[in-house]
């Protein structure tokens, strides 16, 4: 595991690169808003500046353009000097065909703050795994940024600005439940259940030994999460891990003999470690955002994820004011 590199803090004026490296943003309908333009609005309104990249509204197929496309937007971003910060338009599929292209060496020469979620999920941890760059796994400009809470826009800026005092305490507002008490530290890794099993058995695996991991997922059903969780585990994603927080899991198709809390506690009752569900971080109409690759410690017993050092660095002239 590379040693983690902090991006530079974003400050007002600093120039955003929207990048669709996964799915297509689907048209609105006739008199109906534009999601690009309102995920604009929004940013600039907080005082960034904001480069749509030359492909961020291509469609081919159920993809944002073509694998070259996607993968031009991605490496120009990171390489243009006037870019500090890159955020994913949405999710949906697409990023895993990226992988075995990616120019490490470009993006480990040119750490910016990387921002998504869900199918981003793959990018931001082979990124960090192999350059150290610490990536936020948070809202996306066309899906819950641009229609989200303000609480999910408002925790993102706090994070990617370095607002936030450290050690800083992530808010959560969904009901957490303890299913293994104790506190554990580490380094915070995971995303998506879909793409972590996705990503087993393949050269991009994570590396999630010493780590605190997180995991979300929605529209899913029990035997879905069954099977991916038995992925992850004869995969050894949860050996040697210091810690499990299940996030969001919205939308799941329960079963009525069984509440979900109870399921998932079943399916991570081998863990030794301290286990909790319950964080809002995912899918859901509101979310926070987690830095993969950031120090933290989590408290199962209370629900309380802390950030132990900044996920952003500040300029030197910054530092001495």
């Amino acid at each position: 595991m590379m040693q983690p590199v902090q991006p530079k803090a974003l400050q007002p004026g600093d120039t955003i690169a929207i990048i669709s490296p996964a799915g297509a943003t689907p048209c609105p309908p006739t008199n109906q808003p534009d999601a690009f333009a309102q995920g604009a609005a929004l940013l600039e309104a907080a005082g960034f500046v904001v480069k749509l990249m030359p492909h961020a509204k291509n469609k081919h197929l159920y993809l944002a353009g073509t694998d070259a496309e996607r993968l031009a937007d991605l490496h120009a971003a990171f390489e243009d000097p006037t870019v500090q910060g890159i955020l994913c338009a949405r999710g949906g599929y697409g990023c895993m065909r990226l992988l075995d292209s990616l120019d490490f060496e470009k993006i480990g020469q040119n750490p910016k703050v990387l921002i998504g979620f869900s199918d981003i999920t793959s990018l931001l941890l082979s990124i960090y795994e192999r350059t150290g760059l610490v990536g936020f796994y948070g809202p996306m400009l066309t899906s819950n940024l641009a229609h989200g809470e303000p609480y999910s826009q408002a925790e993102l800026f706090r994070l990617v600005q370095g607002q936030a005092p450290i050690p800083f305490n992530i808010p959560n507002r969904d009901a957490y439940h303890c299913f293994q008490p104790g506190i554990a530290e580490g380094r915070l890794t995971g995303g998506n259940l879909s793409l972590l099993a996705a990503l087993c058995g393949t050269p991009f695996q994570p590396k999630t030994a010493g780590h605190i991991l997180f995991i979300e997922d929605w529209h899913e059903k029990y035997y879905t999460l069954d099977r991916q969780f038995q992925q992850l585990k004869m995969a050894g994603l949860f050996d040697q891990i210091q810690g499990l927080l299940l996030a969001d899991f919205s939308e799941i198709e329960t079963e009525p003999e069984q509440e979900l809390p109870a399921f998932l506690n079943a399916l991570t009752s081998f863990l030794k470690v301290p286990v909790g569900f319950g964080f809002s971080v995912g899918h859901g109409e509101q979310t926070a955002t987690l830095p993969i690759g950031c120090q933290a410690r989590f408290d199962a017993t209370q629900g309380i994820l802390t950030l132990l050092e900044s996920p952003v660095s500040f300029p030197k002239e910054l530092l001495s004011v």
